[in-house]
């Protein structure tokens, strides 16, 4: 097998143009079957399909007829027990996440791989913080084609994208709970709809003193959060106050510390929508730390449940968000461009997010 390195693999346009195949002139072996797929612009993966005339395999037939012009003029012979291998046992597919321990992952995870299966395939986990620090690791997994494709769900700031473009280049490839340009795919969800909704929330209970605890700072997801707390209250003619915009994280040490800060101001905001249910959790503590009453003083809203909702102190309350949806969308998203499909970039609206209410939110107390 010829080396992967660098390759990169075609987008949607490329595959509207591409030059004539040629005859090979002089080589010093065999072509492979990557040699008919860099020459006919698809994935390898395309090449198998058309040649073993799997009817399944949605393509246009100006694809299927590029395929079989550059085996011509290759004059590729496949490999016929390779072949029968391949078609034994498809390839894993692998989800990398930017926190392993986040509960989250396991919805997205779950999600995934009920997709997968009704392919026969399987998904992978890997942690995505160990190919930021050792991007080798990731370049050797993609190059050594021991994946099929690969889902990403990072933090969505934009050191994420060198591992983006390390992954796009040589596998199919589609980021999750962020929107992405270049040859990816991507699935995410409504997150303004879901902080109008947690916002709206805590104004029907009386509050006019909302706080927010944002992601991190340059993630698109942080913003389309945070443009979903601004729209609500500009609809019922209030503001946020720039002291009361924290910038926090989607993990609960983040939380504690955005929390903390909040609460230390001379002024204090009678409730507090988080952007992530870690950093909800964090600002939890916070408030138990200092000995603020929850929902007595500040009323806490997060976002996406999970099971440990129901067991903080007091319950949180969350608007869910349809994180195992998202998984099971992904895994489609790139199965389809495994098999030859264009990358596609979509909003998953429906599920719509949906407001769980606990014990952590309740009307401001009156002073």
């Amino acid at each position: 097998m010829p080396p992967q390195t660098n390759r990169r693999r075609p987008d949607a346009a490329a595959l509207e143009c591409h030059p004539p195949v040629t005859a090979r002139t002089s080589r010093t072996s065999a072509p492979t079957v990557y040699d008919v797929a860099r020459a006919a612009g698809v994935t390898a993966a395309v090449v198998s399909r058309v040649l073993n005339g799997d009817e399944t395999l949605r393509v246009r037939p100006d694809t299927r007829e590029r395929v079989l012009e550059a085996v011509k003029a290759l004059d590729y012979t496949p490999n016929n027990s390779a072949r029968a291998l391949r078609l034994a046992s498809s390839g894993p597919s692998c989800l990398g996440v930017n926190d392993v321990g986040n509960p989250i992952h396991a919805s997205t995870l779950r999600g995934a791989q009920a997709s997968a299966e009704s392919s026969r395939r399987v998904v992978l986990l890997a942690d995505a913080h160990e190919f930021e620090r050792h991007p080798e690791r990731l370049r050797a997994m993609v190059d050594s084609r021991r994946v099929d494709g690969l889902l990403m769900h990072l933090s969505g700031v934009r050191h994420d994208r060198s591992m983006q473009r390390v992954a796009e280049a040589r596998v199919p490839t589609v980021i999750m709970n962020s929107r992405v340009r270049g040859p990816a795919g991507s699935v995410s969800l409504d997150d303004a709809a879901a902080t109008r909704l947690a916002t709206d929330h805590l104004l029907d209970l009386g509050h006019t003193k909302v706080a927010m605890v944002t992601g991190l700072a340059g993630s698109d997801r942080s913003q389309r959060r945070q443009r979903g707390v601004l729209d609500a209250l500009s609809a019922r003619g209030l503001a946020l106050r720039p002291e009361w915009l924290i910038v926090g994280g989607f993990d609960e040490p983040r939380g504690y510390t955005a929390g903390k800060q909040l609460l230390g101001l001379p002024r204090r905001p009678t409730a507090v929508v988080a952007a992530n249910v870690m950093a909800g959790v964090g600002v939890l503590a916070a408030c138990h730390e200092l000995g603020v009453d929850v929902p007595g003083e500040l009323s806490v809203i997060a976002l996406i449940d999970t099971w440990f909702c129901d067991h903080t102190n007091p319950p949180l309350t969350v608007v869910d968000m349809p994180m195992t949806e998202m998984g099971a969308k992904a895994f489609e998203l790139v199965l389809e461009m495994i098999e030859g499909s264009p990358r596609q970039s979509i909003v998953l609206r429906q599920p719509a997010p949906r407001l769980v209410v606990r014990a952590s939110t309740g009307p401001p107390r009156r002073r």
